[in-house]
């Protein structure tokens, strides 16, 4: 019962341009010296669409993407990718504010998305 935005993100032609083939495209946090730009994502909430007739035919997930580059500019074109491919199977819940960078000088941006994945 995990969310397929690494699925989603590998089957995406930007999104593979920009990260890579496989993508670079992590849950909770990337292995340290990744290539940028690359993304992290976590659960932040999800629920089954209930029936009562019948069992769920999907599960809607929040997920967090974080998405880090060189630069904001960097990050934002990547983040553009993150979201177009999110937004051809669901939908962006909000825009956070600015992660930290871990001292690593990378520039993040982060947002939540709604999926909703068929079982």
């Amino acid at each position: 019962m995990v969310p397929f935005i690494q699925q989603l993100l590998q089957g995406d032609g930007a999104a593979r341009t920009l990260f890579g083939d496989p993508v670079r495209v992590f849950p909770s946090t990337a292995p340290q010296d990744t290539a940028l730009p690359y993304a992290t994502w976590d659960v932040v909430g999800g629920s089954p669409t209930n029936l009562l007739s019948e069992r769920p035919p999907t599960d809607g997930w929040r997920v967090r993407l974080t998405v880090w580059g060189e630069s904001t500019s960097k990050a934002n074109a990547a983040a553009v990718a993150v979201r177009d491919a999110v937004e051809t199977v669901g939908s962006i819940e909000s825009y956070n504010p600015p992660p930290d960078d871990d001292d690593t000088g990378a520039f993040g941006i982060s947002f939540d998305a709604r999926l909703l994945q068929l079982r």
